[in-house]
């Protein structure tokens, strides 16, 4: 009794054994046991089995990823074709997005086999469809909620206004990978849902910056600091001009010679308030001085401490009230 045990068991261990030798079908071709029909599957080997598993979880977000990128040029040469689309706010935050993908919302690891042969690993990452779709879906529904928030105006457009949409535009981006998401799960195609939404977007930031800045500056020469600031708005796609407007920048400016030396100096100084002249509140400001210097005489000197506050304001400027309507 005790040899039959012993030859069974003998029997079993080199079956396993056997077994433990054979390739799964899913190693070369995942859809033997995983049918496209019903999930998402890649497969990945390394040396060991950690490798394996990210390697499998890094073929499953490839997939994913080449799709974003096809939506992403899509976008480009939409860009590209028409000069300006309302996609095209979509465009610089799509990539940041698409990176969310690196953690696939419902990714699983299967399978895990080891070939005996050459100490390989191999792993299967999947992705149920119905249930991962459930997932994005539950995802999208809370980023486009957000976003309707953000674009909710009740008190008519303001600089608070473009803040919101441009988080709104980010938001949008990420609704958009998202969708490309659901869609490849065979969930319902919500990619027009969100396109139509960053279109909402894009016209209330339209809206939000037609809004008139009306520059005013005191101490200015020829028009030249006012100039200055109303290109460092329009630069940004806002209008300026508009003595009734709602928003003003208030500037003071001061060139006061500096005798020093043996060269003629002038000291510039300009301080600037944006201002809701609604409600009375600043903004922001922006203050700026430095002195310029030339050899020959005190006019020269003028007005190189009026191009060195011309071109500070003008490189400036933009990019401090683009740090403002960010924050």
């Amino acid at each position: 009794m005790k040899k039959i045990i012993s030859l069974v068991f003998l029997v079993n261990l080199s079956f396993a054994y056997v077994n433990a030798q054979i390739k799964p079908s899913w190693v070369d071709r995942p859809s033997s046991i995983y049918p496209d029909s019903r999930f998402v599957s890649a497969v990945g080997g390394g040396g060991d089995r950690r490798q394996a598993e990210t390697n499998a979880l890094g073929a499953l977000t490839a997939f994913f990823k080449q799709s974003v990128s096809s939506r992403i040029r899509m976008i480009e040469s939409e860009i590209e074709v028409n000069g300006r689309s309302t996609s095209a706010s979509l465009n610089s935050s799509s990539i940041e997005a698409a990176a969310a993908l690196d953690t696939l919302i419902g990714a699983e690891i299967k399978n895990t086999w080891n070939d005996p042969r050459n100490g390989v690993w191999y792993a299967a990452a999947v992705m149920e469809k119905a249930q991962c779709g459930a997932l994005y879906t539950g995802e999208l529904n809370k980023t486009i909620s957000e976003i309707n928030t953000l674009i909710a105006i009740s008190d008519g457009v303001s600089f608070e206004t473009i803040s919101k949409c441009q988080a709104a535009q980010k938001l949008a981006a990420q609704a958009d990978v998202y969708a490309t998401v659901l869609a490849l799960l065979d969930g319902p195609n919500r990619q027009q849902e969100v396109s139509e939404l960053t279109a909402r977007i894009a016209g209330t930031m339209n809206e939000a910056k037609a809004i008139p800045v009306d520059v005013r500056v005191k101490g200015d020469i020829n028009g030249r600091i006012k100039a200055a600031f109303a290109g460092a708005f329009t630069s940004l796609g806002f209008r300026t001009g508009n003595r009734n407007s709602r928003f003003a920048l208030e500037v003071t400016t001061t060139f006061t010679p500096a005798p020093q030396g043996r060269y003629f100096n002038t000291r510039y100084t300009v301080d600037a308030v944006l201002k809701d002249t609604r409600t009375g509140a600043e903004l922001f400001t922006y203050n700026i001085a430095n002195r310029e210097s030339h050899p020959a005489n005190q006019s020269d000197a003028d007005n190189r401490a009026l191009i060195g506050a011309e071109r500070k304001i003008t490189e400036e400027f933009p990019e401090i009230l683009q740090e403002y309507l960010d924050s």
